[in-house]
């Protein structure tokens, strides 16, 4: 464990050299979401939808906005693909540990930096603008926490499987740019999928992208309760089997040519 620790660490301290550059993002983060409470108080003006009032939604907006950086704007592919056109996956996965917790610790680093200096700051701005929503339920702080977890790891097995995808493939931009389209369509972020109609509203369900936005989203507004985790820990259980399968055929795959 000790290995995947400091490439954690390595990868925190790696991305601290960048934050004057990250502040830049921060500030078009916020920029946007603004652009995106606005537009929902004024199409929940009146009456809302339902259970997504004014409020709601401005709250909603915010969380969302938050949380993609923990688990949605996270580094092509884990930067597999760049590993696999320069060759260094070989040495990679040479090396005397499991090359799915390699990645995935390592890539932990990254998510641990974004919840300091990306998701931190966005979470102030937005709780000046709009308030924040302090939880009523107790039980509602440890499901929270479970559903960000849960999140944040389903989002990394995504892009695990964006990068792994390039042992077969010559350009993984293709399967990125598929991802990433549902993660920001079906997650819940642009719209709640309850308010999607059918049957994509169905589809956004059953797909492993409303665990990233949506379940989390609802879980800190008490909108839903424990219920919502459910989903999220069965597509964690199927993703990691998935991603563990497909690097023992990418292992067998590889191929080192020369000295």
């Amino acid at each position: 464990m000790g290995a995947y620790w400091l490439l954690a660490k390595k990868a925190f301290r790696r991305n601290m050299q960048y934050r004057a550059s990250h502040m830049v993002n921060n500030a078009a983060s916020a920029i946007f979401g603004f652009i995106y409470i606005a537009v929902w108080q004024a199409a929940a003006r009146n009456a809302g939808a339902g259970e997504y009032t004014a409020a709601v939604m401005a709250r909603w907006v915010a969380f969302t906005q938050v949380m993609l950086w923990l688990a949605v704007f996270l580094p092509h592919g884990l930067g597999i693909p760049e590993a696999v056109r320069t060759g260094a996956v070989s040495l990679e996965m040479l090396r005397p540990v499991d090359f799915h917790l390699l990645v995935i610790s390592r890539e932990l680093g990254t998510v641990w930096y974004n919840a300091w200096f990306r998701s931190l700051p966005l979470a102030l701005v937005f709780a000046l603008a709009v308030g924040v929503h302090v939880p009523q339920r107790p039980a509602t702080y440890p499901l929270l926490a479970c559903a960000v977890l849960l999140s944040v790891y389903l989002g990394l097995c995504q892009q695990y499987l964006v990068g792994i995808s390039s042992f077969w493939t010559v350009q993984a931009r293709w399967a990125w740019q598929l991802v990433n389209t549902c993660q920001m369509v079906l997650s819940g972020f642009m719209v709640p999928i309850d308010l999607l109609p059918p049957p994509f509203s169905y589809l956004a369900r059953a797909l492993p992208f409303a665990p990233l936005l949506y379940d989390p989203a609802r879980i800190y507004l008490e909108l839903s309760g424990a219920e919502a985790l459910a989903w999220p820990a069965i597509w964690a259980v199927l993703l990691t089997l998935i991603c563990r399968s497909l690097t023992a055929k990418a292992r067998r795959r590889l191929e080192v040519q020369g000295g």
